[in-house]
């Protein structure tokens, strides 16, 4: 069998190791895609490629895709069923993602940076002035947080805060998710409207659509805003638009649209990250070492299993 290791820079020594004593294992280069992908038989991917139909033309022996994500919106699953091309990933495996906590630690550093003003408050050269009145901030305790999207990242957020004495509170679409611990609202519009933080926490359905769009960010006015999950579930364009104007009291997003393809929404989010409280990070939630070598590891279990 013939694997292939579509960004290997990184990846676990000891997911290499195992894939090596069942398939000829090769690491991409960067050069000649087309040449690397034609004999693959599987392929472990991260997000710096679309996976779409002209991508997966080039791997015409292609069996199985192995993305250590829980969010697939980077592969054309429709076009991978059409040609039998079985997906392998982390969505569904809930006991082992309760293990995994690079996310929500990283949405908790942003609620913490937006609050205390952490981008412009840290000096150096081009900021060397020594007057901690022009960055006072505000605490997580006592302040009222609501999180869209109670699945796995949302919970364990929701425990952070709770432990650091935040008000914590959560819209989920599903009517069946519950949380007795802390209060739940029945629209994201009154969630927002009881809060002065919201952190977007939700998977993203592509039958659901957007669900951040201009009524929601209106009411975000002079609120922060988080977004570790998944830009598609925002009017990106009218959110980034709002950021550069200063609409909110402060937003980070750790996720842009077309990551793989463009540099357009980019551009955008970089202009507006020259205002006041604004911060971009490139969907860096769930990489660390730890977080990234352990799931390519389950990964790769699971895939010794199927074959």
């Amino acid at each position: 069998m013939k694997i292939g290791i579509l960004e290997p820079v990184d990846f676990s020594e000891a997911a290499i190791k195992e894939l090596s004593q069942y398939g000829e294992l090769e690491k991409f280069d960067g050069h000649n895609l087309n040449q690397f992908l034609k004999d693959k038989e599987v392929l472990f991917i991260r997000l710096n490629y679309d996976i779409n139909k002209a991508f997966l033309n080039q791997a015409p022996c292609l069996k199985y895709i192995c993305s250590p994500t829980t969010g697939l919106n980077h592969i054309d699953l429709d076009y991978c069923k059409q040609k039998a091309v079985a997906i392998i990933s982390l969505k569904g495996e809930i006991d082992f993602l309760e293990t995994i906590r690079a996310t929500p630690e990283h949405t908790l550093g942003l609620i913490l940076a937006l609050k205390r003003n952490y981008r412009s408050a840290f000096l150096n050269t081009n900021n060397s002035i020594w007057d901690r009145n022009l960055y006072r901030g505000f605490e997580i305790y006592g302040s009222h947080i609501g999180i869209i999207g109670l699945g796995r990242v949302g919970k364990i957020l929701s425990k952070y805060l709770t432990c650091m004495g935040a008000h914590v509170a959560y819209y989920d679409i599903n009517p069946n998710v519950n949380d007795e611990d802390i209060k739940k609202y029945s629209s994201i519009p009154a969630l927002i409207s009881s809060c002065d933080t919201i952190v977007l926490c939700s998977s993203y359905l592509e039958e659901n659509g957007v669900i951040i769009n201009q009524e929601e960010i209106a009411l975000l006015k002079k609120k922060y805003f988080i977004n570790t999950a998944r830009a598609e579930l925002t009017n990106e364009t009218y959110l980034s638009q709002m950021a550069l104007e200063g609409h909110f009291k402060g937003i980070a997003v750790d996720v842009i649209q077309g990551e793989q393809s463009t540099q357009e929404n980019l551009k955008k989010w970089i202009l507006a990250a020259d205002s006041f409280n604004v911060i971009i990070t490139p969907h860096i939630g769930g990489a660390t070492y730890t977080s990234m070598n352990r799931t390519e590891e389950f990964i790769e279990l699971q895939l010794k299993k199927l074959i």
